[in-house]
């Protein structure tokens, strides 16, 4: 049976933009899952969702807070995020020699990405969410081992391993993946911070039910100060993944004893419910595999010499 692919990809970047990018880094055929996913994240890609014929032009940044669109000036302002020292050569050297190297991760990351995407618009809030918790399970275990083994000093490898794996056991926590995170977070300005989830409704008392529902399952050492109800819920930033954690297990995982669900005679709408949810929470998962890329990159050159031709 032929294989049918979900989705295909495609350079929205203009002549002038794609001028000034290497080869490497254009949306083609044969571009490798992790281009294309950086791309795609970064709003510089046209996605097409074959079965329907859809087609997204994503232009919303999740590697900014803001959202927004580096334009044409791609090659200028990616590699910025990764370091002041690294240029979009540099960023092409790295995809070349890495082009096959954890494809299979890569590319199941980037249709769990395309899946929200295609979700969001359609307006399938609740569903897109469901990819945002997808990813996160996929990145939990993954994430870290790619991390830690990406060093020929073994001890330190090891010694890595050990702290994350600190964070306990327990599944509903993910405690090896949240020990990691605030691991690779350590002494980062944003370890300080907060990510505010906006809480818009067309009705203000359905608004306050959303950010009732919201706040009432969470535990209060993740809710940061800055939090303003009923308009803002501030969570703090290395925390952030338990709360997609506990939303999802909130309201999907709906037991009849617990008092602690979300309560859908209050959340009328999931899908107006997930949208004020479900970008924040792919900016936070862009900004951790940004960091994560950041050391793959600087291990990398650390240890080769490679000089890619213009």
């Amino acid at each position: 049976m032929p294989n049918f692919e979900a989705y295909s990809y495609e350079e929205l970047l203009t002549e002038n933009g794609k001028r000034n990018l290497h080869e490497e880094l254009l949306i083609q055929n044969n571009s490798s899952a992790l281009l294309v996913l950086i791309r795609l994240l970064s709003g510089s890609v046209k996605i097409v969702h074959e079965y329907t014929n859809t087609e997204i032009n994503q232009r919303k940044n999740y590697f900014s807070s803001d959202y927004k669109s580096f334009g044409q000036s791609w090659g200028a302002k990616f590699p910025k995020l990764i370091s002041e020292d690294i240029s979009s050569n540099d960023i092409a050297m790295y995809i070349k020699a890495n082009k096959y190297t954890n494809k299979i991760f890569y590319t199941n990351i980037l249709t769990e990405v395309s899946h929200f995407l295609y979700a969001s618009k359609k307006g399938s809030h609740t569903s897109a969410f469901i990819h945002v918790y997808r990813l996160l399970e996929k990145i939990s275990y993954a994430l870290p081992l790619i991390y830690a083994s990406k060093t020929d000093d073994f001890v330190s490898s090891f010694n890595q391993l050990k702290r994350f794996m600190s964070g306990g056991d327990n599944k509903e926590e993910l405690g090896f993946f949240k020990k990691f995170v605030e691991s690779l977070f350590e002494g980062e300005p944003l370890t300080s911070t907060s990510l505010d989830i906006s809480i818009r409704a067309d009705n203000p008392c359905v608004q306050e039910n959303f950010f009732n529902e919201m706040k009432r399952v969470l535990h209060e050492r993740i809710i940061h100060p800055d939090t303003q109800e009923p308009t803002k819920l501030s969570i703090n930033f290395t925390d952030f993944g338990s709360f997609i954690i506990t939303i999802r297990n909130r309201f999907f995982h709906n037991m009849n004893k617990r008092a602690d669900n979300i309560n859908t005679q209050k959340v009328v709408d999931s899908d107006a419910f997930f949208k004020n949810v479900n970008d924040i929470s792919m900016y936070w998962i862009s900004q951790v595999l940004l960091l994560i890329l950041s050391h793959l990159i600087s291990n990398f050159f650390s240890t080769t010499q490679q000089v890619l031709p213009n």
